[in-house]
């Protein structure tokens, strides 16, 4: 496919990817590809456009009017392991595209809203908490929050952000506000956190699975791409293909280290990735504020099934002889050439793979079976929210250059990480580059999962799958906490703010 026209076909379909069910009514955290009509006038636009995307994106206006602040600090708190999502790391243009296409959107939105964009470092373990002690003690010291996901929930269950819809500015229908996950995390027309492209971390840590494309090629295996191009890349042929590649390479007659294998993957926060990868839905809010576990049906028992086989049971699998392989010993025994397939972030392309001397590609996660509709991931837990404390005063401000920043993120911000850092210093091939635009459009962050914070199932997926427990049984130990945690979650929604 022509560069141009690949890459113009992914903005628009990004512009009208299907989000995920409507929070009007009984809302659950499972994806779907319906149309959203909302986005027909950015698609328009950018059908009209030379067939170039920075041409096209640039046609997408935010909307925010011409406003001068003064000379305003616009004040964002941010990870210092995510630095690219609020400043430049080098804080000038020093030659480094990625440091200076971030700089020249600060240095852009100085200009355009006389202010100042400050970033506050922060380190992820300790910015809730930083927050929650600045807000209680009612300190307007912060306009921007871009914490670490997974712990960002207590401070919005404590009623510490800021409702996005009572923000001026925040189009939510815009495209630097990912689609696929904007419509699961409104309910009841509020909004606490929100995932927007200004963050390059929501881009960077999104799952995918890595495979050896050499090893592949020795067993005549050449056809990855296109398994996934016509729907059939699933957990069976996944579980296949890595049975297939095993090999007794030190000839002791079983699975041990020293062998060839197929599959690669912790029992660790990889697995949160596999309800959404499948289509599995594990709690549904509903409209009259109430929550319902539903993690014991019939396709979440057709997933434990497929995954505890391949995880445990399957020869193919690095579990299978080492049980307690971590992330760290995957990625080693990848780059070594000893295992075919591994599960990862993307920033694993953009620097440990960068040295690998094999070729490699990207595909997505499988799905559970050719019927599902799409290939869906997540980003994993660390990556930046987007929320904004209840004490930052000036709500235009934070409107305007929240919404600003994140449209010159879309433009000029984000195609200069895909298509320079990945998809030309990463991905080894153009099928992978195709791969990337699928997984980046797939990416489908649930309200299960947003306000997980650790005590919801997506993060117990690994006890789940290493375990031998029936899901009946499983799910019958945890429910009634995991419910009474996401009443909590609802009822932020439906009523006062939880002290």
């Amino acid at each position: 496919m022509n560069h141009n026209t690949r890459i113009t076909a992914a903005l628009l379909a990004a512009l009208t990817l299907a989000g995920l069910a409507s929070c009007g009514g009984d809302t659950s955290d499972t994806p779907n590809t319906n149309t959203d009509a909302v986005t027909t006038a950015a698609v328009t636009e950018a059908e009209t456009a030379p067939m170039d995307s920075l041409e096209a994106r640039k046609l997408v206006s935010d909307d925010v009017p011409e406003l001068d602040f003064g000379g305003k600090d616009f004040r964002v708190f941010y990870q210092k392991r995510y630095t690219t999502d609020a400043i430049s790391p080098d804080g000038k243009e020093s030659g480094d595209v990625l440091n200076d296409a971030v700089y020249r959107r600060n240095v852009s939105m100085e200009e355009r809203f006389n202010v100042k964009v400050v970033g506050i470092e922060g380190e992820e373990d300790a910015m809730v908490s930083t927050l929650m002690k600045a807000v209680a003690a009612g300190e307007d010291a912060y306009d921007l929050f871009l914490g670490h996901t997974a712990l960002s929930g207590k401070a919005a269950l404590s009623g510490y952000f800021h409702n996005w819809y009572d923000i001026p500015h925040i189009n939510f229908d815009k495209p630097w506000f990912p689609q696929s996950t904007i419509e699961q995390l409104r309910i009841n027309d509020r909004m606490y956190m929100a995932m927007s492209d200004m963050c390059l971390s929501f881009a960077s840590n999104t799952y995918c699975v890595y495979f050896n494309k050499g090893m592949l090629a020795n067993y005549d295996i050449t056809n990855i791409y296109d398994l996934v191009r016509e729907g059939k890349w699933t957990i069976d042929a996944m579980a296949d293909i890595s049975k297939e590649l095993y090999q007794d390479l030190n000839g002791s007659g079983t699975a041990d280290q020293g062998d060839q294998f197929g599959f690669g993957s912790p029992f660790s926060t990889h697995c949160a990735t596999w309800p959404i990868a499948c289509a599995v839905s594990t709690v549904q809010f509903n409209d009259d504020g109430t929550v319902t576990s539903i993690m014991a049906s019939e396709r979440a028992a057709t997933m434990t099934e497929k995954l505890r086989d391949l995880y445990n049971n399957n020869v193919g699998s690095y579990l299978h002889t080492s049980k307690g392989a971590g992330e760290d010993e995957m990625e080693t025994e990848f780059m070594n050439g000893n295992i075919g397939f591994i599960t990862n972030g993307l920033i694993l392309a953009e620097s440990v793979l960068r040295d690998v001397e094999f070729d490699y590609g990207i595909i997505p996660y499988p799905k559970l079976d050719e019927a599902q509709d799409g290939y869906y991931t997540v980003p994993g837990g660390s990556v930046s929210c987007f929320a904004s404390p209840i004490t930052a005063a000036d709500t235009e401000l934070v409107g305007a250059l929240s919404a600003a920043m994140s449209r010159e993120s879309w433009v000029s911000v984000l195609p200069t990480y895909y298509d320079i850092v990945l998809k030309v210093k990463g991905a080894r091939d153009e099928a992978s580059v195709e791969m990337l635009d699928i997984i980046l459009d797939g990416r489908a962050v649930s309200t299960a999962y947003m306000y997980d914070s650790f005590s919801g199932y997506h993060f117990k997926m690994a006890d789940l799958f290493k375990g031998t427990k029936e899901l009946a049984s499983f799910t019958k130990s945890l429910d009634k906490s995991i419910v009474k945690h996401y009443e909590k979650v609802i009822a932020l929604f439906y009523s006062d703010p939880i002290e």
